[in-house]
């Protein structure tokens, strides 16, 4: 096992080093080896601030490592999620983008290497006599129930943490 870890160690330099040469790997990005979908192995997560847009861009890369292959591999659902919160003991992933004139919000659960989506909300802001609303239409991917809401001021459900965004590396 030490061996083992030594490889994804020299591997996951090996992918950064990639990036940062390709310009891929934003100035202000931070990385570390983590398991993120509970498989015991340890995955590559970089954060970053995404640099357009106007609603806060807090935003994600990641490889998972996958042991049957020896190598990582990168999870396109995840790549530049934005704003998201891992919820380990559950085995999900929340994330969301609102800007000036709308945006979305997915949950995730982890099935082995790759994301089952659990819920897809989609956001659409409309300005309309000097004030603004927020029409938010939702869809769960397990009841297949469809919900629609008009809010007056922008709103999530609590567990996206709606601009309280955390760090998973400190």
């Amino acid at each position: 096992m030490f061996g083992q870890t030594i490889t994804i160690k020299k591997q996951a330099q090996s992918i950064i080093s990639r990036l940062k040469s390709t310009g891929e790997y934003s100035t202000d990005a931070k990385d570390t080896l983590i398991d993120l979908n509970g498989d015991n192995f340890k995955d590559i997560l970089i954060e970053y601030y995404g640099a357009s847009g106007t609603g806060l861009k807090n935003r994600i890369r990641v490889f998972l490592y996958n042991n049957s292959l020896k190598k990582f591999r990168p999870c396109e659902q995840l790549n530049n999620l934005g704003n998201p919160t891992f919820y380990f003991d559950k085995k999900i992933i929340v994330g969301y983008y609102v800007a000036s004139g709308g945006g979305s919000a997915t949950k995730f659960k982890w099935n082995g290497l790759r994301l089952d989506t659990l819920e897809q909300i989609d956001v659409e802001v409309f300005n309309k006599n000097n004030s603004t609303s927020f029409e938010i239409v939702s869809y769960d991917f397990i009841t297949k129930r469809k919900t629609h809401k008009t809010l007056q001021t922008m709103q999530l459900p609590k567990e996206y943490k709606y601009w309280d965004y955390v760090s998973v590396i400190k």
